[in-house]
């Protein structure tokens, strides 16, 4: 690779119209020479005007369609040239030495595979400020690396297989683990962190998009089976049953409290990880509110996922 290797930023869109602009404009402002990187933008089926503004701004523009997003991604990766291949989503803005701090990263590291965090939008809802507690992007939450930014060669993308093209989200996790099994090194970066302008800023939009992180939950039953939210969730769920289903007053106010202990651990591990302790202490109400919605969401996630599996049961199979 040379001082500047030429650099393929990938990113799938779908419905993106209300941000794909501005991801764009913050790409092709950047420190790195422009002529050392392509954006490729990969649609997987809008119906709205995605398409035609990432026409006028990216260098390339593919369609794609009913696939999952590891398929998406992948799909953009083949038809990159860069020596790296940098993933974003379409709904981030970076900063304007974003392309060049990944690359010197990747120069000086060839074995590790670099990521960043998520930074809130200027005046955040409440949901996210007390969801990502975090205003300046340090990593602190998060162990795994995150589709909307990550710092790969294409040799090393390549020997591990790509995205998983087969769930339909947490493919970022699963690269991360097939990763370090295989023994490169996941590294995450501040200065990698980027806005997300996609956070939910409702109730209902934040449990259904954690309604569908869990969708995978049986479907990736070995990895779950290690999942410690997987079995907080089971836990919440446990704890909600036997309070619907039971009459006696001092039972009820008794599992009342104890459906808090889920949110409770979520809480306390959130405000540890990201250092965020008086948070916790001045807000103990909205840091308990975004973790139950969490977790029902998740639950959500997890019924779905049992559909999935019956319908996948019900199928025919095809004989060859």
């Amino acid at each position: 690779m040379t001082n500047h290797p030429f650099c393929s930023i990938i990113i799938p869109a779908f419905n993106e119209q209300k941000n794909i602009a501005r991801c764009l404009q913050s790409l092709n402002k950047q420190s790195y020479p422009r002529s050392k990187y392509e954006i490729i933008v990969i649609d997987n089926g809008s119906t709205d005007s995605t398409k035609l503004i990432a026409g006028s701004i990216a260098d390339t523009v593919l369609e794609i369609l009913d696939c999952n997003v590891g398929a998406v991604r992948n799909f953009g990766a083949k038809h990159a040239s860069g020596e790296i291949f940098i993933f974003t989503d379409a709904d981030c803005i970076v900063g304007y030495d974003w392309i060049q701090t990944g690359v010197d990263l990747i120069l000086n590291n060839p074995n590790s595979i670099f990521g960043g965090g998520l930074k809130p939008q200027d005046n955040p809802s409440w949901i996210e400020r007390y969801w990502l507690l975090n205003d300046n992007g340090e990593v602190l939450q998060q162990k795994d690396l995150m589709g909307s930014s990550i710092f790969i060669s294409s040799a090393n993308f390549k020997a591990l297989g790509g995205f998983s093209s087969s769930i339909t989200s947490g493919e970022d996790t699963d690269l991360s683990i097939r990763a370090r099994n295989l023994g490169f090194h996941i590294i995450l970066k501040k200065n990698l962190s980027l806005i997300h302008l996609g956070n939910p800023e409702t109730i209902y939009d934040f449990v259904k998009r954690q309604s569908w992180h869990s969708e995978n939950y049986l479907i990736n039953m070995k990895h779950s089976l290690t999942d410690k939210v997987f079995w907080l969730t089971i836990t919440y769920a446990s704890t909600l049953i036997i309070l619907f289903i039971n009459t006696n007053p001092t039972i009820i106010v008794l599992y009342l409290l104890l459906t808090q202990t889920s949110p409770l651990i979520l809480s306390i591990k959130r405000a540890y990880r990201g250092d965020q302790f008086y948070v916790l202490l001045k807000h103990p109400f909205q840091m308990l509110l975004i973790d139950n919605l969490y977790l029902i969401g998740r639950l959500i996630g997890l019924f779905k996922g049992i559909g999935r599996l019956k319908n996948r049961k019900r199928s025919p199979k095809k004989h060859n």
